[in-house]
């Protein structure tokens, strides 16, 4: 249930029926999830705690902004007497959010009063806003389960309420837009390109103070980590890729004035001079844009300069207003960018969120407050609606520039989409995945791709089931590694070249040869330590295997237990036994490996029927896959596809790599845009984003602005599957040396096991 939309209704009558104390509990976990900073009560419990203050009055860490959490509708009082008390106790408030569970009306005017009389901002979240807010994220959603939701038990009876609401995921067109491109761009040479073309602009931007004259240069690491400084969540598609790129700039044949200059005797880099030459020009180019348009937004509010507003305060404007541009690419994206494109502009309502986004960053709170905010509204409306040569320029060019890192998967819109999605999963993982991820045991924790994937989903909510047939073929795959070693490797152990050990047909033989060869100081130092690490080497060839290595795996990956018995109760005999001699008929090895994957692609299905996912309503789609890299079984399998209105069953680990380990964290991609947008970066990145692309893009964004929530929900969850289970799709992914050096291992990874050993 931790994932599952919010009900709006629910909420509303859970809202109705909580009391003073969980009230408080619940507002300090949903702010802190929404506002991403932590509120800690300031005192205790309405006898004068250690400060004097009521538990429901909290702070953040700048002891600056306060939350005050009330079931009670006197708000206009409560937030007069909070504020005297916070003074009286040395406290210097500059705002306050007063919350309430009971709808307030004209917020709007009560918040303005209310700051104008007392120099505070206040700010009044009423029941209406918590419901609108409750399916922002993970957190939020987590907060009501956590705190609400038992309020509501009575109604999963007959006569529940199943009025459906949209998530913000189906509201905004963000979601919609990136699978329709992931699905129509199945071979990633486009994105490839785009990618290296975006990697080189940042490589450029970070030597932009090298000068080999007076000897400023810089190392790889350094241009990395000036690069991650700024812009923390592309480490994965940077780093990877930094050495090729730094190989391809500077070599000496290279003529489109995007050169660099490598110094291989110190591994150091630097700028030429023309190279510098033309970076100056396009900075000074973008400069001026930027300079010219904060001066036509300096010249609106001048000549709307209200009575009170100074030089200091017109300054203070100017900021804001740029900065609320700013965050409306960052808060509103494609629905902002498509509106920009359109006769009419977006609506100022959504702008001024972020106008109260950029008041607050810059510090500006009570009287002083309303009157930079009341102008800088009327300039972003004749920004967007009177807009000059040079606004339009500077918009369209932040449009590019998010457009970019939109593609680029940056947008921490998507990153929230694909972690409440694997939240969802009920994933029966395939035995190929489980030794794979075995056979990583002796790598960095960094290059463990499996293994990481595996963590990742479970650490997101997954639910990861081992599988009595899984662990069986893992114990036999165990045990003909034996063979193949004491028989092969053992004599000629201390001799074995890398070579000789990569063709070894058993992946666990290689991966403990290459961690030989690879000294690794973690490293087992003989065969036998090599598979104690899963279970007891003595006890490989004896029963007693199967309960270590379940327990190992249980352990080391969150997983459940689902013996055979369990697996058959969900799927029909008879159709069992047909698919098993079908798959007997292609040439199988043996019968138990055709039961196996039999039983896997029933049990899929019959789980679904379990768990009735076929009426749930959910933008994420089928919660239940064989996660797998087996496709020999598919060729089998159409009719039982389309038995079951084509849903496919096989989930490809490559979805879940990209979109879950490779992806950056929500907060680092948080990070990149509010770092990439002030900076005069944000502008210089727009000119790698090609017009044919960006064209597209809002194209798709019109698509989804035609549908209505319900048809968009609906096609969501029919690309989220597609995109699970498309064998076809080519991944914007790249290895680690790690990763490289381990390719032996995965030539013959899709190999089935043989179940004799």
């Amino acid at each position: 249930m931790a994932n599952q939309a919010v009900n709006s209704e629910r909420m509303m009558i859970a809202l109705g029926k909580i009391q003073g104390f969980p009230f408080e509990a619940f507002v300090n976990d949903f702010f802190g999830s929404l506002l991403g900073k932590e509120f800690t009560p300031l005192g205790g419990v309405k006898d004068g705690g250690a400060d004097g203050f009521e538990r429901y009055i909290s702070e953040d860490s700048s002891g600056k902004s306060f939350i005050q959490a009330s079931v009670r509708m006197d708000v206009e009082d409560k937030v007069r007497q909070t504020i005297a008390r916070l003074k009286e106790f040395g406290r210097t408030p500059t705002s306050l959010i007063y919350v309430t569970s009971k709808p307030v009306k004209a917020v709007d005017a009560l918040e303005d009063k209310l700051t104008n009389d007392l120099d505070v901002t206040i700010r009044i979240r009423d029941g209406n806003y918590l419901i609108s807010h409750a399916n922002d994220g993970i957190g939020t959603q987590a907060a009501y389960n956590q705190h609400l939701r038992h309020l509501t038990e009575s109604l999963d009876h007959i006569g529940s309420s199943t009025v459906v609401t949209a998530s913000k995921h189906v509201r905004d067109p963000s979601v919609f837009v990136f699978l329709s491109q992931e699905l129509e761009r199945r071979d990633d040479t486009g994105n490839q390109t785009l990618v290296a073309d975006v990697v080189d602009s940042l490589i450029m931007w970070a030597l932009e103070e090298t000068d080999p004259e007076k000897n400023m240069l810089m190392t790889e690491p350094e241009i990395l980590a000036r690069i991650l400084n700024v812009l923390p969540s592309v480490e994965n598609l940077v780093k990877p890729r930094l050495p090729k790129r730094l190989t391809a700039l500077s070599t000496k044949s290279r003529r489109d004035g995007r050169a660099i200059r490598r110094y291989k005797s110190t591994g150091q880099y630097c700028l030429p001079f023309d190279t510098r030459q033309l970076l100056r020009q396009e900075n000074q180019s973008d400069e001026a844009l930027r300079t010219s348009v904060e001066a036509s937004i300096e010249e609106r509010i001048t000549a709307a300069r209200p009575a009170g507003l100074g030089d200091v305060g017109v300054a203070s404007a100017v900021i804001v207003t740029v900065r609320s541009l700013q965050l409306t690419f960052e808060h509103q994206g494609l629905t902002f960018i498509s509106s920009l494109q359109s006769d009419e502009p977006t609506e100022l309502v959504v702008v001024a969120d972020s106008l109260a986004a950029a008041l607050d960053e810059a510090g500006i709170n009570g009287q002083r407050r309303k009157l930079i905010g009341d102008v800088a509204f009327e300039c972003l409306r004749g920004v967007l609606y009177e807009s000059t040569p040079e606004e339009r320029d500077y918009l369209h060019k932040l449009s590019r520039t998010y457009a970019l890192l939109f593609t680029l998967n940056s947008e921490p819109k998507l990153v929230d989409f694909f972690q409440q999605m694997a939240g969802d999963f009920y994933l029966y993982v395939g035995s190929d995945q489980l030794v794979r991820a075995l056979s990583e045991i002796c790598l960095d924790e960094a290059d463990k791709v499996v293994t990481n994937t595996l963590k990742m989903s479970a650490q997101a909510g997954a639910k990861l089931v081992l599988t009595e047939s899984a662990l069986d073929e893992i114990v036999y795959h165990l045990r003909g590694c034996d063979n193949e070693f004491q028989n092969t490797f053992a004599p000629i152990e201390n001799f074995v070249t890398y070579e000789l050990a990569r063709n070894s047909p058993k992946i666990m033989v290689r991966a403990y040869m290459y961690s030989r060869l690879g000294k690794m100081r973690s490293g087992p130092t003989s065969w036998q330590g090599f598979i104690s690490q899963f279970c007891t080497y003595a006890d490989l060839h004896k029963p007693q295997a199967f309960i270590a290595l379940r327990r190992y795996l249980q352990n080391e990956f969150s997983m459940i237990f689902k013996d055979r018995i369990e697996l058959r109760d969900l799927v029909d005999a008879k159709q069992l036994e047909e698919l098993t001699a079908t798959l007997e008929e292609d040439g199988y090895k043996k019968f138990e490996l055709a039961e196996n994957d039999a039983l896997m692609v029933l049990s899929v299905y019959g789980h679904r029927r379990k768990n009735r996912e076929h009426s749930n309503i959910s933008e994420f789609g089928y919660q239940t896959w064989w996660l797998t890299g087996e496709t020999r079984v598919l060729r089998h399998t159409g009719q039982i596809v389309s038995k079951n209105a084509g849903g496919k069953y096989v989930m490809r680990p490559d979805f879940l790599l990209n979109f879950l380990t490779l992806a950056p964290a929500a907060h680092q991609a948080r990070e990149t845009f509010s770092s990439i947008f002030p900076s005069l970066l944000g502008v210089t990145l727009s000119r790698r984003m090609a017009e044919a692309p960006f064209k597209k893009m809002l194209g798709f964004v019109r698509e989804a602005e035609s549908l209505n929530d319900s048809r968009r929900m609906a096609v969501i969850a029919e690309y989220s599957d597609k995109m699970k289970s498309d064998l076809h799709r080519q991944y914007l992914t790249v290895e680690s040396d790690a990763g490289q050096q381990f390719a032996g291992i995965d030539a013959l990874a899709e190999q089935r096991w043989d179940v004799n050993g």
